[in-house]
């Protein structure tokens, strides 16, 4: 009889087990024999990449545990979680072999059973949202394998320049990503801008603030509520500040005019990328209005940058250096003399910024053509830079012009 009783809980725990264990994805333990079984089971893996330390990752890893998501991924591939935290040796020989550059995590990766890529997909923390990423992986015609393709065929649809752009930003091939979120914008319902879903297509494909996700949601920005979640609830403007740092460091800024330099600078105002716009653009604002003979205007945005608040002895010595290699104007020259002396008076200046300021001081009059007291400055500069690691390599054209 207690035999039977045993029996009897043996088999129901086990029935137990099996319906938790159904409950949530079953990742394996080891990649190499992760990619064995997809191979003999004629299955896909299914690569998390994934860190800990990441807050998005860690809203995925709970969405694992759905049963939506495991009564999915667990049939039809062979998951496996790569923390890149702690990459062990066989997880970065594949690594090196795939040629995997992610642009960060998370990302999920789809591979057939001899390690060939055939999809991947920056996932958002929603359970639709993963379930739909491995349909899509297991869809020959939609997966990023053959999406190149159809484009270059001519397919112009939402999912396929959606896919081609994850590709395209995989391989880091930015002016093409921007083209393809150009044409995202043009096919995108515009009754459905408003939507969650615009604002997710955004966040995935947008690098400019040319374009017209970016533009419609600056203009209402109010209304990004609650489409993130989690920890970054709330935190939806960090799309559009992302999207104005990838515009910050492309090519396109180069050719940006005084117009142009101040629509961004208030649009950095209006989306809290920073209080002070100025200290990114500068550079590019001093020199187009010099070269349009706006002195004044220039020194002015010099100034504010150079009296703000949490300014630095080291920021402040790299911006007068950028200034001295800018075309000779002569009022700015003597202003940047009166800014150097403002900046070694100051009590925190100690060397070797002291030795460098003292340097440009030198370097400053002598282009003002005051040789005699740039000789003064120079001595001052060899002289601090003694006994300091300083390198006065740098020094030595203007002492062999200073005859010193």
């Amino acid at each position: 009889m207690y035999r039977d009783l045993y029996l009897f809980i043996s088999i129901w725990a086990s029935l137990f087990c099996n319906i938790l264990s159904a409950q949530k994805v079953v990742f394996e333990s080891n990649i190499d024999s992760a990619f064995l079984k997809a191979k003999q089971e004629n299955k896909i893996l299914f690569l998390d990449y994934y860190s800990q330390t990441c807050h998005i990752c860690q809203a995925i890893s709970i969405h694992f545990a759905n049963p939506a998501v495991a009564n999915f991924y667990n049939p039809n591939f062979i998951n496996y979680k790569l923390n890149v935290d702690q990459i062990s040796d066989e997880e970065q020989n594949f690594i090196n072999q795939a040629g995997l550059k992610p642009p960060g995590v998370p990302v999920f990766f789809f591979f057939d059973g001899n390690k060939k890529l055939v999809h991947f997909a920056v996932p958002p923390p929603e359970v639709k949202a993963i379930v739909d990423i491995g349909h899509t992986a297991l869809d020959s015609n939609m997966r990023v394998e053959n999406v190149e393709r159809k484009y270059k065929s001519g397919n112009r649809s939402i999912n396929t320049l959606v896919a081609y752009s994850a590709y395209l930003q995989l391989l880091k091939k930015d002016s093409m990503v921007g083209l393809i979120a150009d044409e995202i914008f043009l096919q995108f319902p515009k009754n459905q801008l408003n939507t969650k879903k615009s604002y997710l297509t955004m966040r995935s494909n947008v690098n400019s603030i040319e374009n017209g996700f970016y533009k419609y949601w600056l203009e209402h920005r109010d209304s990004m509520v609650n489409f993130e979640e989690g920890k970054y609830q709330g935190r939806e403007k960090e799309a559009l500040k992302n999207i104005m740092t990838k515009s910050l460091s492309s090519k396109e800024a180069k050719n940006w005019d005084l117009k142009k330099l101040r629509e961004v600078k208030s649009q950095m105002v209006a989306i809290d990328y920073s209080p002070n716009p100025d200290m990114f653009l500068w550079e590019t604002e001093v020199k187009l209005l010099l070269e349009e003979s706006k002195v004044d205007e220039a020194i002015s945005i010099c100034e504010k940058l150079l009296t703000r608040e949490k300014s630095s002895i080291k920021g402040d010595v790299y911006i007068l250096e950028t200034l001295l290699d800018f075309p000779k104007n002569e009022k700015l020259y003597w202003q940047i003399s009166k800014w150097i002396d403002d900046e070694l008076a100051k009590p925190e200046c100690k060397a070797p910024e002291m030795c460098n300021l003292n340097y440009l001081k030198s370097k400053c009059l002598y282009d003002l053509n005051e040789k005699t007291d740039a000789k003064f400055f120079i001595e001052r500069a060899v002289n601090c830079a003694k006994g300091t690691d300083t390198d006065v390599n740098k020094y030595k054209e203007l002492i062999w012009k200073l005859n010193f």
